[in-house]
């Protein structure tokens, strides 16, 4: 077995397991009422944007959109398709090994340039008929954002080897900002129309990015790296469906050594009683862990997204009447998950001041979860009034109708 025939054996037996990790949400009902209708009514949206540019493109400048192309390049990431085993028995045979981690990078290069082809491509009409850019001033932004990712998967690379959490995270944003700047850059010179310079750096970026990432990727003490990316990639669906399933648990899985709120575990309530006592627990065992408070914005989030984006009247009743039911049922079951599961209150649960105590937090998290409902609703309806996207919303309304 050659090198190449190895890749392409585990590129068909990951896209098999993808295939298989969609197919456990996504079965024929899933597919015939909600997939091939979504893409239906996109397909209709994007060729109604060739024949009439919407009135929302108007007040969005272009930059905005190049941000959002600038956004899109840091996503992705270098894949060698390589797995645990192979430490033990594929890397005695190193001229196969190297080859297939040089087939696998050479398709991520590949694929993630059809990613960003494809975005430039969903813009297209907007390019063309609203901004009128020439198709040369397409291909050069084209261009730069592929050598750009190119780059930037190698950035990501060696930001995903740092374990320090605020280390990685300072470093992170020192390059986001960086990149930042080279991009503003380049988009002066493209819009000025000095060209020249944005082939030459490109192709810098390319060649050099290309250069080191083989250079790094066939180093054997990368490989435990190597085998932990390509684990991330595998199962990133999966952990995408346990975000989106709230009633699957998420066990949060952390490095720090001491919590991010409440570090020195210090008293919230300078007046001890035992309400005081049952509130303060919940408070710091709620804020501590991460999957109940993204949980709770999620469900705001999610129910202000729909409310906005339905026009008619009576649905958005019923899903503010539906969001106040689920939210106090959701906050109602958080408070017995971790009032519950602690073996030393077990024999507090009948106390009068647990129920006193429960109570009290229940109300003031669903009206704090009622006023950023409403502070969201505004905020949205703000942002899609400014941008014309209520006309938007209106004919689809009449559409429906």
């Amino acid at each position: 077995m050659n090198s190449s025939k190895l890749f392409f054996n585990r590129l068909l037996k990951g896209w098999r397991y993808q295939y298989g990790v969609i197919k456990t949400i996504a079965d024929w009902t899933v597919m015939l009422y909600i997939v091939l209708p979504a893409i239906t009514i996109f397909l209709f949206i994007y060729r109604s944007w060739w024949t009439d540019i919407p009135s929302w493109i108007e007040n969005v400048p272009f930059f905005l959109l190049f941000f959002l192309l600038y956004l899109l390049s840091w996503n992705g990431n270098i894949r060698t398709y390589i797995e645990a085993a192979d430490k033990v028995f594929l890397i005695k045979k190193f001229n196969l090994f190297w080859g297939m981690k040089k087939w696998g990078y050479g398709y991520t290069l590949v694929y993630q340039a059809v990613i960003t082809i494809g975005a430039i491509v969903v813009l297209l009409p907007f390019l063309l008929n609203h901004y009128h850019f020439e198709w040369k001033q397409i291909g050069i932004l084209m261009f730069y954002f592929i050598s750009l990712k190119t780059g930037l998967m190698l950035v990501k690379y060696h930001l995903v080897k740092i374990e320090t959490r605020y280390k990685k995270i300072t470093w992170s944003v020192i390059s986001f900002i960086i990149v930042s700047w080279f991009s503003q850059l380049n988009y002066y010179l493209w819009e000025i129309g000095i060209w020249l310079p944005i082939y030459i750096g490109g192709s810098l970026i390319m060649l050099i990015a290309i250069y080191l990432s083989l250079r790094t990727i066939k180093k054997l003490s990368s490989i435990d790296h190597e085998v932990d990316m390509e684990q991330t990639q595998k199962t990133g669906n999966i952990q995408l469906i346990f975000t989106m399933a709230p009633e699957i648990e998420k066990p949060v899985v952390t490095k720090r050594t001491k919590p991010l709120f409440f570090r020195n575990s210090k008293r919230i309530f300078k007046k001890r009683t035992q309400r005081n006592g049952f509130i303060e627990l919940f408070i710091k065992v709620f804020l501590r862990n991460y999957s109940y408070v993204s949980g709770y914005l999620v469900m705001i989030n999610v129910t202000t997204f729909a409310i906005v984006l339905l026009p008619p009247i009576w649905i958005k009743v019923t899903i503010f009447l539906g969001y106040l039911f689920m939210m106090y049922f959701w906050i109602s079951l958080i408070w017995d998950k971790i009032m519950g599961t602690n073996p030393i209150m077990k024999k507090y649960l009948e106390h009068p001041s647990y129920f006193t105590a429960k109570r009290n937090v229940i109300l003031v998290l669903f009206i704090i979860a009622i006023l950023l409902l409403l502070l969201y609703f505004l905020f949205a309806v703000t942002v899609t009034s400014k941008l014309g996207l209520m006309s938007e919303f209106a004919v689809l309304s009449s559409i429906s109708k």
